[in-house]
């Protein structure tokens, strides 16, 4: 697989349309991996940016992009919710397994499941 390096950024095409990777994850013995594509044939620095560039990307489309009923997958620490690099996205409130946080006025919704520290949250107002 052929990757374009766009900004940092690393894309692929498939089937006659431009898709990016996700968060790359490197192991040192075994190369970088994508959890949908698997192995790719970069290099950690390489990898190590685009995760710069993707988490940036994350943030600015959920600042600017997002609607009600969209949403994505953010880490809970505590109360803080976190992008997978740490970005901090807010401080939730809780109530059961439901973690509730607000950013740029839009409000967020989340059920942690046990022994889980991901959650999909969904934008709700």
């Amino acid at each position: 697989m052929r990757f374009d390096k766009e900004g940092g950024l690393l894309t692929y095409q498939e089937g006659g349309v431009n898709r990016c990777l996700g968060y790359l994850m490197t192991f040192p013995e075994h190369g970088v991996y994508d959890a949908n594509v698997g192995l790719v044939e970069v290099t950690s620095e390489e990898a190590k940016r685009h995760n710069e560039v993707f988490d940036e990307m994350m943030v600015k489309g959920l600042d600017e992009n997002c609607q009600v009923g969209q949403g994505n997958n953010f880490y809970v620490s505590g109360n803080t919710i976190k992008t997978w690099l740490g970005t901090v996205l807010g401080e939730a409130t809780k109530s059961r397994t439901t973690y509730t946080f607000t950013r740029k006025g839009m409000k967020f919704s989340g059920k942690l499941k046990k022994g889980e520290e991901v959650a999909f949250f969904e934008r709700v107002a």
